[in-house]
């Protein structure tokens, strides 16, 4: 034991006397001058030390400089590329005689770096990551490692130690021409503790972001543990944790704090895999945990996981993210939203293979798929469950100006203002892929409620094709088809449909809102499908074309009381007696300003966004009608003229058609929600014509009621035989 003191003591004493004479007679700074031209023939830069350098001898070999900076690669700016105002390394003597290497705390402080990615697409660091002289090294590396691995001396990094890594107010700055973006990195501290094989060690960092494009500011911490295993290639990171702290208008709501935790992360560097545990996320109050695999982590990694967000109030997020309260029509809307789902992803694809959302208490599950890096392609399916659409709308009444999206004054904004009047989205609509349907059940939305929807979609080489549509509401049925090709100077549509056995009354009401005095049971067919070219609503409703038969049945039709309109001259009233309106039963007086009908049928000739209907046949009872005219669907002003006629039957559909002769024309103008309805013309006529009419009308109700009363005075009426009208009381 004394010996090998000895023999330590002696070798200590000869390697002090060697340090002490290697620090006499060797002086490091005759040397910079050899390193700054070594530096410029490898890489074309220039390194210039603005201070001293000082080796360090005992326990540990190092060296210590003061300011140093490198020069751009040729073609950049003056500004340097890298500038440390002092630095210091060491590594322990001893550990070498056992091929070890045990670095001491390396110091870096106040390093400036700046990175610029030039217009034509140059980069200020290629050199050092994939640049001729790297390509150059690895050729000469192969050649030098020709004999074999094994005659390389085998110092090997499994063996590394490290008493930790310190960096002191550091920047960063990258600048992108091409894009405008700048990203500067200020105030950066960097603190690693001692790192040993196989033993866990924490590590730290803070630093302030900013950027003016996109305007933003941060406040970013980042901590955690790693143990590393370079020998196997197996390293772990536990507890990390990053918080950031950003405000700017580039942050939803202007400012938000954003929080990103794992509880373990294993990396498997030979078998190029990794693995996360106890994932968890935060932002503006809502919370997700998580965990996920990825493969192939070195080049193009493929990531497979699951996210899971509990419930959370989706008020407070929406006004968090806008800076405003969120304004939805119902007050209690969003309040209780939770998701989860399973997503992958890696080169040019991401997929949600299975996703669902409670949005209070509505459900919405499907997938999603997208493929490609500049031409994607989309596809989905969606199912959606007792969504009320409209408690999550606007609140905003019709009428109200639309708030419009801010935006910086430039090509974006003017482009924008532009297409403002847009109906499709001609630049997306030519790029995009897209193949997915949408189901809906106990769905509304606008006011109009399904019992059942179905929306398939595809879209190609700029022609969006939708359906074909199927759709269960208000007790009828819907099916259809939309095609918009956008290939062309000017988008071109063609719609089809087929709405057959719709409750008038509920659908219109829930469209207006308020109750419809509108009722029956309606039939819409596009006999030849509607088309029109254009891109906003005037130009589409001006081109529209198209033919589409439409059919009424056990309806009412507000607004006018057509048998009132007969009965509108005395010679009229006295020919049909004590007829109620409309046909309709005792009790209901003239004074209702509707029309039970039995049917209406008819079609619609569309040109030129003008529709003209001249084959209507309206039946009710005691009334036939047929009508032509226009309905300028573009202005919404009608021009229509209906000719009504008694027949001696009750029934509103089928029954006598047995015309009797008696004709009044009703003429209906103005737009078409909100109808006139008038027979001024008639008066023109005269008095005379009036009279003859009335002769004819007066047989007419001879024969609906069966006789006439009394013409003397003083006298009793004449015994009622029993008419038609009579008969038809009774059954009241």
């Amino acid at each position: 034991m004394r010996l090998l003191v000895l023999i330590g003591g002696g070798a200590a004493t000869v390697f002090v006397l060697g340090a002490i004479l290697l620090m006499v007679m060797v002086d490091p700074n005759k040397y910079k001058s050899e390193i700054t031209d070594l530096v410029k023939a490898k890489t074309g830069r220039e390194l210039v030390f603005e201070g001293d350098v000082k080796l360090t001898y005992f326990p540990r070999l190092g060296v210590e400089t003061g300011p140093v900076r490198l020069s751009n690669p040729p073609g950049f700016d003056d500004k340097p590329f890298s500038r440390v105002r002092g630095a210091r390394v060491s590594i322990k003597i001893l550990p070498l005689l056992m091929r070890r290497v045990e670095v001491g705390k390396v110091s870096l402080d106040g390093l400036e770096l700046h990175l610029v990615k030039a217009e034509d697409g140059r980069s200020s660091w290629a050199d050092f990551t994939g640049g001729a002289n790297a390509t150059d090294t690895g050729a000469n590396a192969t050649d030098t490692g020709a004999t074999g691995d094994s005659a390389a001396p085998s110092w090997g990094l499994a063996g590394l130690s490290l008493d930790g890594v310190r960096l002191t107010d550091a920047t960063i700055n990258w600048e992108d021409m091409l894009l405008g973006e700048r990203y500067a990195i200020s105030g950066l501290d960097v603190d690693v503790k001692a790192i040993k094989p196989g033993q866990p060690f924490d590590f730290a960092a803070e630093f302030q972001l900013e950027s003016l494009r996109p305007h933003l500011q941060a406040q970013v911490k980042f901590s955690g543990t790693a143990t590393l295993n370079v020998g196997e290639g197996r390293h772990i990171f536990s507890n990390l944790g990053l918080k950031v702290a950003a405000v700017g208008k580039s942050v939803p709501g202007g400012k938000g704090e954003f929080t990103f935790g794992l509880a373990e992360l294993k990396v498997d560097t030979r078998q190029q895999t990794a693995t996360g545990a106890g994932l968890a996320v935060g932002a503006y109050g809502a919370k997700g945990t998580g965990q996920f695999q990825a493969a192939n982590i070195s080049n193009a990694p493929d990531v497979k996981g699951r996210l899971d967000f509990p419930d959370f109030n989706g008020r407070e997020l929406s006004a968090a993210l806008t800076g405003k309260p969120t304004d939805t029509a119902d007050a209690s809307a969003y309040q209780h939203i939770t998701a989860n789902l399973e997503f992958k992803s890696g080169k040019g694809y991401l997929e949600i293979p299975n996703f669902v959302a409670n949005l209070d208490d509505a459900r919405v599950e499907g997938r999603f798929r997208s493929i490609g890096l500049e031409n994607k392609a989309y596809s989905f399916n969606v199912r959606v469950i007792g969504l009320d659409a409209d408690r999550f709308l606007s609140a905003k009444k019709e009428g109200d100006a639309a708030e419009a999206a801010e935006l910086p004054p430039g090509p974006a904004a003017a482009e924008a203002q532009a297409h403002k009047d847009d109906v499709f989205p001609v630049k997306s609509l030519r790029a995009m892929k897209l193949d997915g349907q949408i189901t809906a059940e106990r769905f509304k939305v606008k006011g109009l409620r399904f019992n059942y929807l179905k929306v398939p979609m595809m879209a190609q080489g700029g022609v969006l094709d939708v359906g074909p549509v199927e759709a269960r509401l208000y007790d009828g049925g819907l099916k259809g088809s939309m095609r918009v090709d956008v290939q062309g100077d000017r988008p071109a549509v063609t719609l089809a449909f087929q709405l057959a056995g719709v409750q008038q009354k509920p659908l219109f009401s829930d469209i207006a809102g308020k109750e419809s005095q509108y009722a029956g049971l309606m039939s819409l067919d596009t006999v030849s499908p509607l088309v029109c070219q254009g891109n906003t609503l005037p130009a589409l409703k001006r081109s529209l074309s198209g033919r589409v038969r439409f059919a009424v049945r056990d309806g009412v039709f507000p607004g006018v009381n057509m048998l009132s309109v007969v009965q509108g001259s005395k010679k009229g009233k006295d020919a049909l007696g004590d007829v109620q309106p409309g046909g309709q039963p005792a009790g209901q007086t003239g004074a209702e300003k509707s029309t039970r009908f039995g049917t209406i049928d008819g079609t619609a000739a569309i040109v030129g966004g003008v529709a003209s209907v001249n084959d209507l046949d309206f039946k009710a009872p005691f009334l036939r009608a047929d009508g032509k005219g226009t309905i300028d669907i573009a202005t919404k002003q009608t021009d229509y003229t209906l000719h009504l006629r008694v027949v001696p039957s009750a029934e509103g559909q089928g029954g006598s058609a047995g015309l009797l002769g008696f004709v009044v024309p009703l003429r209906i103008t103005g737009p078409y929600d909100n109808l006139s309805f008038g027979t001024d013309y008639l008066r023109a006529i005269g008095k005379g014509a009036l009279d003859a009419v009335g002769g004819v009308v007066q047989g007419i109700g001879n024969v609906l009621t069966g006789g006439k009363k009394s013409s003397h005075k003083g006298g009793t009426p004449e015994k009622n035989s029993g008419g038609l009208l009579d008969g038809v009381k009774k059954l009241f």
